[in-house]
């Protein structure tokens, strides 16, 4: 996801200043937790919703927090991000601190007299599964919530080596997925809770974005969690990117030991390693091939397929359930391979380099893919090389998922748009991965310009408004009516200034990948 420089100096006055808003107590099932009202919302930051996962409950599944009253739960102060890769500190995305006690979550809800619980929307951010944190600025909620009388649940879990390394399925092995059990436990905390907070437990909407949104896609096919929740929004997700198997888990897990000093499968030596050794270590794993499947250089610690929480591929997976679909919304950002590309490759690509790459990506169907995307000109593919990326990765798997399940489907079109440079340099004037972000958490909006507004006002309708009723055209006013996708003219909304119903976003293109595969190995 995109690096956002914004929202810094707003995001820490705005903690700084929690001790001159007012306090505000909320009596859980657990205890009582002390969060702080503005003069719009409520804020509570670190709720925890499990027992630290450190000591013999690292690589274990989450254990649920015990009751903690008659002691009070602070929170008014974000809690730590779990550990990961060192991120850029002048970033406010880039999380503050780390520890492995990591797993929190925060509320923001409106200030409301009304009796009616509240619906939820509960987000799981991205990062490819071993990045970010749940506090970060651009998730700031509180205008949002005020303006749409919703409550937002945002949600940590654990990332990387601890959240996704898998070795095995033995008794003595690391059986992998911790992250994804993580978020299962905070979506059955805000069940049991939320109405504590004046949300309704029987109105709950999981969206996610990027990773988040992987993981969103995960529950939404899995039988066991239907209960937990109505609908769904799945934004951004990189469908393409394949979850490995347990085989496929063995040369990350011996490369990793090796820098650890471990002996393979040695699960009490990783433990008795600390976890800023473990994330040095994942970091020099990181750099690795560790897959004939190369797109996992891009993400390399996911979800492994076990069979009991995960049955497949998404793409896959979504053709042979068995039990009825949740509503749902899928769409992806016009530009989404344009950051991959250009922060992977920071100088220019030739035409002999993008067929290289394409003869090392594509392999025995490389010539096929060349074929319809030749090089362009003599000069810099990079811009080519992300069409690819976009339509590949992203776009055209996203339109299997959405055929099969979504009632809507848009694509956003509106580049960052503010009065502070907030974009990497070369997504200038493009709406790369992550961009439609700020929009839709109203976070940057004091420095967003009137069509800016428009855009972030009507995303954040279209989304509170499917949380409310299943229909993003009502209860609230829209700007445009946002049809339902069906067979024969596949409509979208277009998210641009103005708002633009389309229709057969890449129709060609991706019945072209439908053909070829979405798998590397072909």
């Amino acid at each position: 996801m995109i690096v956002y420089i914004m929202l810094f100096i707003f995001y820490a006055c705005s903690i700084q200043n929690a001790d001159a808003n007012e306090p505000f107590i909320v009596h859980t099932k657990y205890g009582d937790v002390v969060g702080y009202q503005t003069n719009s919302a409520r804020l509570f930051y670190g709720i925890p919703f499990a027992q630290p996962p450190i000591n013999d409950l690292r690589w274990n599944p989450p254990i649920p927090i015990d009751k903690w009253a008659p002691k009070v739960i602070n929170a008014t102060l974000p809690a730590p991000a779990c550990p990961q890769p060192p991120c850029n500190p002048a970033s406010p995305i880039c999380p503050p601190s780390f520890s492995e006690d990591c797993l929190y979550l925060n509320i923001f809800t409106p200030i409301t007299t009304q009796s009616t619980p509240l619906p939820v929307m509960l987000f799981i951010h991205g990062g490819e599964f071993q990045l970010f944190g749940a506090s970060a600025p651009i998730y700031y909620s509180e205008r949002w919530v005020n303006t749409t009388n919703v409550i937002v649940v945002l949600i940590q879990y654990r990332l990387g080596v601890l959240g996704f390394l898998a070795t095995g399925t033995g008794p003595n092995d690391i059986k992998g997925n911790y992250g994804i059990l993580d978020q299962r436990l905070a979506i059955a905390w805000i069940k049991a809770n939320i109405d504590a907070f004046g949300g309704n437990p029987d109105e709950i909407t999981l969206f996610g974005q990027s990773a988040g949104a992987q993981s969103v896609a995960l529950h939404y096919v899995t039988r066991d969690m239907q209960s937990f929740f109505q609908r769904a929004i799945i934004q951004s997700a990189p469908m393409a990117i394949p979850f490995r198997t347990y085989a496929e888990y063995i040369t990350p897990s011996v490369l990793l030991a090796e820098e650890l000093h471990c002996s393979f499968g040695d699960v009490s030596c990783l433990r008795a390693a600390s976890a800023d050794n473990i994330v040095a270590a994942q970091k020099i794993v990181n750099t690795k091939i560790t897959s004939f499947e190369i797109l996992l250089f891009f993400e390399p610690w996911v979800p492994v397929i076990d069979d009991i929480l995960v049955f497949g591929q998404l793409y896959e997976t979504i053709q042979n359930l068995s039990f009825p679909v949740k509503p749902l919304v899928t769409g992806t950002v016009f530009d989404e391979g344009l950051y991959f590309v250009f922060s992977k490759w920071n100088q220019p690509i030739l035409p002999i380099s993008y067929i290289e790459i394409a003869l090392a990506f594509f392999r025995g169907k490389a010539f096929k893919i060349l074929e319809r995307f030749p090089p362009v000109g003599e000069g810099d593919q990079r811009l080519l090389l992300s069409k690819v990326a976009t339509q590949w990765v992203f776009a055209c798997p996203t339109r299997i998922f959405t055929r099969k399940a979504a009632l809507y489907y848009y694509v956003f079109g509106y580049p960052l748009n503010s009065n502070t440079n907030v974009s990497q340099k070369y997504c200038n004037g493009h709406v790369c991965h992550g961009d439609e972000l700020p929009y839709l958490f109203e976070s940057n909006w004091m420095n967003t310009t009137d069509a800016g507004r428009r855009i972030s006002q009507s995303i954040g309708m279209y989304w509170t408004n499917f949380a409310k009723t299943q229909n993003p055209n009502e209860p609230l006013r829209i700007p445009i009516a946002w049809p339902t996708v069906n067979s024969t003219d596949e409509k979208y909304l277009y998210f641009q200034d103005p708002l633009q119903v389309q229709q057969n976003y890449l129709k060609d293109d991706c019945d072209f990948w439908d053909q070829i595969g979405y798998r590397e190995n072909f």
